[in-house]
């Protein structure tokens, strides 16, 4: 009887065995499917590609990375990078080892055991990742960090599995190709550090100042500490969790060995010490954009990126000191301190609303532009009106018309108005603040700015030759033929104004301005040197003379306002106000015997400033303080000399005719004339003896009591071209 139940134990444990052996062939028929599925998964998101959409790891030996197109000012100091992406190449060599293990010891350890991916990481990181059901565990070694770099097109940002696919691909061929060493320095030139900076060395001079060479244990650190996420850590914004970040990776460093612990422990104490980013030490805003067009001008859109040298002629002293004095008076006019100001003032979304001025100075000899000062903000208005704008001159055209004058022979002591004064044959008659009854010869009338005697000399000299004048000393604008030309109506580029200028600085030789003196490509090697182009458009006694004549308008006439604005009497100075109709525009541009420099103040939509505004009460202390701070630091200049083909004379104010021992010694002075424009005759208006003579002199001193004198007038209003 106990057989048989033995038995049924049996049958009864053999249907369990069945049930058992269909779930192990389920449970691997399941794996089959799944490992069928995941390995057709993978080879749907393997990286492929045909032709030339590849990229070739090959090409990395020929690749040059973009680098920011750095500029210097005439002392070689970097003043802007011209890339929103800051590169400088260096090689491994001149990377301190504490450099490059800082970076080896936070983002890949092993670096030097595996051939592009580390496996032990890569398992470690997706442990992580099932644990917490998300991807945020990264293994990028640096060689596929460097891959993500270089060929952004195939890699994105993106988090995807295809994405890291392609990073172990093109890490493994990366491996292939290169050496360790050659894949370590492509990657410190290549890595991003935030702020626009690529590279270490880019970033150690970004953010310390000094090169890579000389960066201490706590700087290379925090710029290992950059790569694992630039904004974050940015030790600009965000100073707390970068030090905290840095220090971090300090320890990491310790632990590697490349350096000690002491070493590290000390270096967590070190504060930041950053230097202030390039944006904030007086960028130059607007000569760097006109250093950008130039450079697009000459080597195409990609001359930012492209890691030039670009040397330039800037000043950064006299701009600093430009820009400061421009928005100073910009800022006066506004607030009401020469006149009370009738408009709503500067809306920033509204340019057009904002008064506006310019300021350029140059050197008079070599045309380098020191300071270019396009507007009072360049974040309201890029435009530039040094070079871009074109504005009626007014008065400070009329230099160029005694320059046309002198130069065909009409000789300094015509009297141009009042009595004696040459009959005017044009029937042009302009507003003057000059009285008729006053005499004046070229000296008093530029002085004063007589409308009536600039356009009879104008005249006298011939609409042509003022116009031929005009383009010798580099004038390029349209100028018509008309009497108002005279009196400066024809539009000019700033530019070109202040640059003719330089003739009268310059024995006559007029200079062309130039911003860059030197390109270098990132080897160093030229690729342009921009020359200094000159030449002669005035005779040097017609420059001399011209020159005289400003310096009496700096010394004694409209343009007092540059000595009073602080430029010593013994720096040669001489220049000429200018103050379009309604003064809408108000001008100085003047000269010292090395320097040439111009200023305008104005609205972009011609409209008057305000009422009684004039080039020697608002231009002209700009140019006197700038160009007095120029000179605190340099020597001062040998007053102008005259060339030897110049005749000077004793004359006599009045009469212009050559002194005699009978004339008042206050109306005898010295004058230069050009040869053969010289008087001949002595003076006939003051008699040698006799009643006839006492009774002439008291007249004439009565006559100068109930004049008052001279009058200065405070503007020199421009009439309207007639039509054509």
């Amino acid at each position: 009887m106990a057989a048989p139940r033995r038995t049924r134990k049996r049958r009864a444990a053999a249907p369990r065995r069945s049930e058992r052996s269909w779930v192990w062939r389920l449970l691997l028929f399941l794996l089959l499917v799944s490992s069928i599925g995941a390995a057709g998964t993978l080879l749907w998101l393997w990286p492929r590609c045909s032709g030339s959409r590849c990229p070739s790891v090959q090409a990395l030996r020929s690749y040059t990375p973009p680098q920011a197109s750095r500029v210097f000012d005439r002392n070689g100091k970097v003043v802007a990078h011209l890339a929103p992406e800051r590169r400088i190449v260096v090689p491994l060599g001149r990377i301190p080892s504490r450099v490059s293990g800082a970076f080896l010891a936070v983002e890949d350890k092993r670096f030097y055991q595996h051939q592009g991916i580390d496996y032990r990481r890569a398992l470690g990181a997706a442990a992580r990742d099932l644990q917490t059901f998300s991807y945020d565990q990264g293994f990028s070694t640096l060689t596929m960090q460097l891959a993500r770099n270089v060929f952004p097109e195939h890699l994105s940002r993106e988090k995807t599995i295809r994405r890291k696919l392609w990073e172990i691909v093109l890490a493994r061929r990366i491996e292939q190709e290169f050496s360790k060493s050659e894949i370590l320095e492509m990657y410190l030139n290549q890595i991003y550090l935030g702020n626009g900076f690529y590279g270490v060395e880019a970033a150690a001079q970004g953010y310390f100042g000094k090169s890579a060479t000389q960066l201490n244990n706590a700087e290379a650190a925090l710029l290992a500490a950059l790569p694992k996420a630039p904004t974050s850590y940015d030790p600009r914004r965000r100073a707390a969790a970068a030090i905290r970040r840095r220090n971090l990776v300090l320890g990491l460093m310790a632990d590697a060995g490349v350096i000690t612990r002491p070493r590290a422990e000390e270096a967590r104490e070190a504060p930041l010490r950053l230097v202030p980013p390039l944006e904030a030490r007086g960028a130059a805003p607007y000569f760097i954009a006109a250093v950008r067009r130039e450079l697009r001008g000459r080597f195409g859109a990609d001359a930012e990126t492209d890691g030039l040298r670009v040397y330039t002629t800037l000043d950064p002293p006299m701009q600093q000191a430009a820009e400061r004095e421009l928005r100073q008076q910009i800022e006066a006019v506004e607030a009401g301190r020469f006149g009370t100001f009738r408009h709503p003032g500067c809306v920033p979304a509204k340019p057009a609303s904002c008064l506006q001025g310019m300021f350029v100075a140059m050197d008079a000899r070599t045309g380098d532009v020191r300071a270019l000062v396009g507007g009072r903000d360049f974040r309201i208005s890029q435009f530039d009106r040094v070079v871009q704008a074109k504005r009626q001159a007014g008065s400070a055209f009329k230099p160029l018309v005694y320059a046309a004058a002198l130069a065909g022979g009409v000789p300094m002591t015509t009297t141009l108005v009042g009595p004696g004064a040459l009959a005017s044959s044009g029937g042009y008659y302009p507003a003057d603040h000059v009285a008729d009854s006053i005499p004046l010869d070229l000296r008093g009338s530029l002085r004063v700015s007589s409308n009536r005697a600039a356009v009879a000399l104008g005249e006298r000299a011939g609409v042509q030759r003022v116009i031929g004048t005009a383009r010798d000393l580099g004038i390029t604008t349209p100028i018509r033929e008309y009497p108002s030309t005279f009196l400066g109506a024809a539009d000019v580029i700033p530019l070109e104004l202040t640059a003719a200028y330089s003739a009268f600085a310059n024995n006559g030789v007029v200079v062309q301005p130039r911003i860059i003196r030197r390109v270098e490509d990132s080897r160093g090697r030229v690729l342009w040197e921009v020359p200094t182009r000159s030449r002669q458009a005035l005779p040097p006694a017609v420059a001399f003379l011209t020159t005289q004549l400003m310096e009496e308008v700096v010394n004694h006439g409209t343009g007092v306002g540059v000595r009073a604005a602080g430029l010593p009497l013994n720096v040669p100075a001489a220049g000429k106000t200018g103050t379009t109709n309604d003064a809408a525009d108000v001008w100085f541009v003047g000269v010292t015997p090395d320097l040439v420099a111009g200023v305008w103040l104005g609205f972009d939509e011609p409209k008057r400033i305000l009422r009684g505004a004039s080039g020697g009460g608002l231009a002209a202390p700009v140019w006197g303080k700038v160009v007095a701070e120029y000179y605190r630091t340099r020597p001062v200049p040998a007053p102008w000399q005259p060339p030897a083909d110049l005749v000077q004379a004793q004359i006599d104010r009045e009469s212009g005719q050559l002194a005699t021992d009978d004339c008042p010694p206050e109306q005898v002075a010295g004058e230069y004339f050009i040869a053969g424009t010289e008087p001949t005759e002595q003076c006939a208006v003051h008699l040698n003896t006799g009643l006839d003579g006492w009774l002439q002199r008291a007249v004439q001193g009565l006559g100068d009591v109930f004049r008052g004198g001279r009058p200065v007038p405070p503007a020199e209003p421009v009439p309207t071209l007639p039509p054509p």
